[in-house]
């Protein structure tokens, strides 16, 4: 959410992008300085730090006047942003490939077919087939994991959707994978059932949690106090996984 500052200044084309610094509260803080047409300053926060959009005429005096004025947002919101454990698979070869919270690594068998195994099974053999595949472009990689991923989320979700079905009392739903970028899942008011594949990456009660949510919402479609007692009497620990879920992002 942009925090924003009046300043004076006349219209004019966007410049580039700068990267600068700027010290507050004893803590050297970089950020992205943006010129554009605007009429304010506005600061953002997001995984890749803080960027500063500014009029295309600000002073640098009156924009370090503006952070320092919101010294304390920015460092709150940038110490937030670390706390968070950013679910995004990397397409390489020594990345490593969450299922239900455990680590995965990629190799390539004898027969010359790829295979995902649990990264704790570390083998000679595995070590030794892994080293045949550097060849292979992070397209090649981003397809077949994705596969995988959309292969394990589509059985795993369906069956814990059938549990939270069946504890509720309600009809069993469509259930569609999603792709969000800014939720984990959501239900729509025909009954439509929405879960992010990235949830297969996480812990099954994590899981859990944004089924039993979204299955509620079969019920009471809403967020109210007697949403949240439906979702309570099927998963009792709610809280707790909220709290886990804001750290992750």
């Amino acid at each position: 959410m942009d925090n924003l500052f009046r300043s004076q200044t006349s219209r004019s084309k966007t410049l580039k992008n700068e990267a600068r610094s700027i010290t507050l509260a004893d803590r050297t803080i970089g950020y992205t300085l943006i010129r554009r047409n605007r009429k304010t300053v506005g600061l953002r926060i997001n995984r890749d730090g803080l960027t500063v959009s500014v009029p295309s005429q600000a002073t640098l005096s009156s924009i370090e006047r503006a952070l320092h004025s919101k010294a304390a947002w920015v460092i709150e919101n940038l110490d937030a942003w670390k706390e968070k454990k950013i679910i995004q698979p990397q397409w390489c070869l020594d990345s490593t490939f969450w299922l239900l919270g455990d680590p995965y690594r990629l190799l390539l068998t004898e027969s010359e077919k790829l295979q995902l195994v649990p990264q704790d099974n570390k083998t000679d053999q595995i070590e030794k087939i892994t080293q045949q595949i550097v060849s292979l472009t992070s397209c090649q990689i981003e397809k077949f994991v994705m596969t995988w991923y959309r292969k394990q989320a589509k059985a795993y979700m369906s069956e814990r959707v059938a549990l939270y079905a069946d504890k509720l009392d309600v009809p069993l739903p469509k259930v569609r994978l999603s792709s969000a970028r800014t939720r984990w899942g959501s239900c729509s008011s025909n009954g439509t059932v929405c879960l992010n594949w990235r949830l297969i990456q996480l812990p099954l009660s994590l899981v859990d949690y944004v089924v039993a949510h979204e299955l509620s919402h079969l019920i009471e479609m809403n967020h109210s106090a007697a949403f949240w007692r439906v979702v309570e009497s099927i998963y009792p620990d709610y809280r707790q996984a909220q709290a886990e879920l804001k750290k992750i992002g």
